[in-house]
């Protein structure tokens, strides 16, 4: 009587809420190198066989990562009294934003990557991500929290600054478009080519934008406790979100590389989503690291800058 009452209770369950959803696992990832460095690993830049690590109190960490199983640091800067929270290297130098206030935009010649050397700083204001797009030789974009930066490189004492209401942490650029993640402002995006100082277009997010990725119509967003958030941006005057995927920690940069986006999402290490299709991202898979701060791709090879690891080398598995 027992079972029968057992199996009874059973088929109601299924009958009621349906067969239980079976997941498929998804894709393998595994750790194949790793590089232990003394700061806090907030972002990285990959030149040939080289990563330069924005290291925090570290500063700048150059790496050699020739071999991934064997990479180790062949040259470092260190700007006592301010972290670096971003780099990016264009020909031989190398852009570091600093912060707090009187860090700001560091400039290093790097043509002898083992021997870096300061060439310039303004260190009127905090930054806290640059870029240095490999085909404009002029400018440097610097987000330097209520301020966007453009710099002319020839004149480091001066910039041209665009203002937005929220906190801007994260830049790309777009041919002269800037696409800004403002924290709890969402995305900004700026024509520069225009002299107007409104934005072209702007949209909320629903948590804080802490970076971004431009591929195409389309901008993915790491949103802090909100995860991957998918724009399109095809009207920059009429921005949309179209996709939204919830990661399991916060978000706090994402890289994309043809139908995957990767997000260092904190905790939770690297979470990979299928967004071949936009309005649907899709887990594909993961793989835990002590906290995952920033992230670049190089082929089948994923390059993390890890807050307590440091640069963190991992490959997906042949399936």
């Amino acid at each position: 009587m027992k079972n029968f009452r057992y199996l009874s209770l059973v088929l109601m369950l299924l009958l009621f809420c349906g067969r239980p959803e079976v997941t498929e696992p998804g894709a393998s990832f595994t750790i194949i190198g790793d590089c232990s460095l003394p700061g806090y690993a907030n972002d990285v830049e990959l030149v040939d066989n080289l990563a330069y690590v924005a290291n925090g109190q570290g500063g700048l960490q150059i790496i050699d990562i020739s071999d991934p199983e064997s990479t180790f640091v062949i040259a470092q800067y260190v700007a006592y009294g301010w972290d670096a929270n971003a780099v990016a290297v264009r020909d031989t130098f190398a852009y570091v934003a600093l912060s707090p206030s009187g860090g700001g935009l560091l400039v290093l010649s790097i043509a002898d990557p083992t021997q870096p050397f300061s060439v310039g700083q303004d260190g009127s204001f905090s930054a806290y991500d640059v870029v240095a797009p490999p085909g404009d030789t002029m400018y440097v974009y610097v987000a330097g929290g209520y301020w966007f930066y453009v710099w002319d490189i020839h004149y480091l004492s001066y910039a041209r600054r665009l203002k937005t209401y929220g906190d801007i942490i994260g830049v790309r650029m777009v041919d002269t478009l800037a696409y800004l993640s403002c924290e709890q402002m969402g995305l900004w995006i700026f024509n520069l080519a225009s002299q107007d100082t409104l934005p072209l277009g702007m949209i909320d997010t629903p948590s804080n934008a802490r970076n971004l990725f431009v591929q195409g119509d389309y901008v993915y967003i790491a949103d802090g406790r909100a995860g991957l958030i998918i724009i399109n941006a095809t009207d920059p005057g009429n921005l949309a979100i179209v996709g939204e995927y919830d990661t399991d920690y916060y978000a706090n940069a994402v890289y994309v590389s043809g139908e995957k986006a990767y997000v260092a999402d904190g905790d939770g290490g690297i979470e990979v989503v299928n967004v071949s299709d936009p309005s649907e991202p899709q887990y594909y898979g993961s793989i835990r690291t002590s906290y995952a701060n920033g992230i670049s791709v190089r082929g089948d090879t994923l390059y993390v800058a890890d807050r307590d690891m440091g640069l963190v080398l991992i490959v997906e598995e042949a399936q």
